[in-house]
């Protein structure tokens, strides 16, 4: 039976993107762009997001890929616009599965069944945007207002987080946000766990995983609250969602003090010797990536 840690390790092992996955993000970027291309004028195109942040869990779902475009005009137009255009564009390519999402578009590329443990890609978030000085505009459908970006600043953070924390930062996110996944993604958007991260995560490393991930939950649970702002400061809060709406509020919040009940559980069957019934509870919590041996 192996120790926690090692069970920790193991998992840690598990959430890394493979080649293969990097390899077929990479060539499906270069399709989705090609498509694009033959309507709109591409100034630029990169993967985006917590896949290029490293803090992306699996399987590999809602990758970003950012697509620069040179035809200003539409920012003079409702944002639902140039969303509505990329779904026109990439429909043929996809039939009945591409749709719009608040600020992307999604294009699901049919994957009938996928484990854990398959090197599968899901679907992509196609992301259109503006170049604006050093940062983007993208647009929000929700707000129906074009609003600014700038995935190099989340980059950093993210680098000096996990630089700060003995390369242990982006691991625990990974972790934190299977947890997510797992639980019916109670907490929304996905990117707030991890902007709560920076501040939460923070200080030395323990070289403890559930007695980090434990204080992390709790203290989530606490402030989930408190509103978050993007820690580019540039856009709106991260969490306007969860602020306009006090019923998933309360959700997240909930879920967060299970997440915290099941670590201390899982914590006290090891300190009693217990090590299979605290194995046992880490992958209840984290599902099966999480191996109990």
């Amino acid at each position: 039976m192996m120790s926690i840690e090692d069970a920790f390790g193991k998992f840690r092992t598990r959430l890394e993107t493979t080649d293969r996955e990097n390899a077929t993000a990479s060539a499906r970027q270069q399709r989705i762009r090609e498509q694009l291309a033959s309507d709109l004028e591409i100034a630029e195109d990169f993967l985006t997001g917590s896949y290029r942040r490293q803090t992306k869990t699996k399987p590999l779902r809602d990758i970003d890929i950012m697509v620069v475009l040179r035809d200003t005009n539409f920012l003079n137009r409702d944002p639902a616009a140039i969303l509505k255009e990329v779904v026109q564009i990439l429909e043929p390519y996809y039939p009945g599965r591409v749709v719009s999402d608040r600020r992307a578009v999604r294009v699901d590329f049919g994957v009938a069944r996928v484990t854990d443990l398959d090197d599968e890609i899901i679907s992509f978030d196609v992301v259109p945007a503006f170049a604006d000085g050093d940062n983007y505009l993208i647009p929000d459908d929700i707000l129906g207002e074009w609003i600014s970006t700038n995935p190099r600043i989340h980059a950093e953070l993210a680098t000096r987080a996990n630089k700060d924390f003995a390369d242990q930062w982006k691991p625990l996110i990974k972790m934190i946000k299977k947890w997510n996944q797992e639980s019916g993604s109670p907490v929304q958007p996905g990117f707030l766990l991890e902007v709560m991260a920076l501040d939460i995560l923070s200080g030395p490393w323990t070289g403890r995983h559930p007695y980090e991930l434990r204080g992390f939950f709790a203290t989530a649970a606490d402030r989930i609250d408190e509103g978050w702002p993007d820690p580019a400061g540039l856009g709106p809060d991260v969490s306007d969602v969860l602020d306009n709406d006090p019923a998933a509020m309360a959700v997240s919040r909930r879920a967060l003090g299970e997440a915290e009940a099941a670590c201390t559980r899982a914590i006290k069957h090891d300190q009693a010797g217990r090590t299979g019934e605290a194995l046992a509870e880490w992958q209840r919590l984290f599902g099966s990536l999480f191996a109990k041996s």
